[in-house]
């Protein structure tokens, strides 16, 4: 072989080498690239997913403003509209006719589902129907409550007794 023909296969071979390392670098360099843009895009579809989840979320709190404070209205927010409450009861007895009388009223949770609830004694008098139609208004009371304790004895022939307990629950947002 000639010298220039050793000197042009040199330069191929070296062009050669030069160009294969080259595609094989840029290879590389797009496999790994391509890697991180894969990674990118599923964070960038999680965090969409994120944010379509809060606005969606955002967007049913608004809707139900109205139902959520509709629905707060069946509980008490805390210890102290219980006196609320009292007045309610103490200004509803006269109308139906019973003489009331609150004996307790005591903050406590419940043994079964470790809620607080507002435990209210309430002893009231009159005839047998009124004092039967009062405890009907206290069941049906527009609250989260229920009645624990019913005592009903006539104290004479004409007028009836009955000594209840009552819970209604306490809100609370950590549940």
């Amino acid at each position: 072989m000639s010298p220039s023909t050793i000197k042009i296969t040199t330069l191929s071979v070296v062009l050669f080498l030069g160009a294969t390392g080259a595609f094989a670098f840029m290879w590389v360099q797009t496999q790994q690239q391509g890697d991180k843009l894969v990674t990118q895009l599923d964070t960038l579809s999680e965090q969409r997913a994120q944010e379509e989840a809060y606005f969606r979320l955002r967007r049913v709190a608004e809707e139900s403003a109205a139902e959520r404070a509709e629905l707060g209205n069946y509980f008490f927010s805390g210890e102290s509209e219980s006196i609320d409450f009292l007045n309610m009861v103490e200004q509803m007895a006269p109308r139906s006719g019973v003489e009331l009388e609150t004996t307790s009223l005591n903050l406590v949770e419940d043994a079964e589902d470790g809620k607080e609830w507002v435990e209210i004694g309430f002893l009231f008098e009159g005839s047998r129907s009124r004092v039967q139609n009062f405890l009907h208004i206290l069941e049906e009371l527009p609250y989260v409550s229920k009645i624990t304790m019913v005592d009903l004895v006539a104290a004479d022939q004409t007028q009836w007794q009955a000594r209840i307990t009552m819970r209604v629950r306490v809100m609370s947002y950590d549940e």
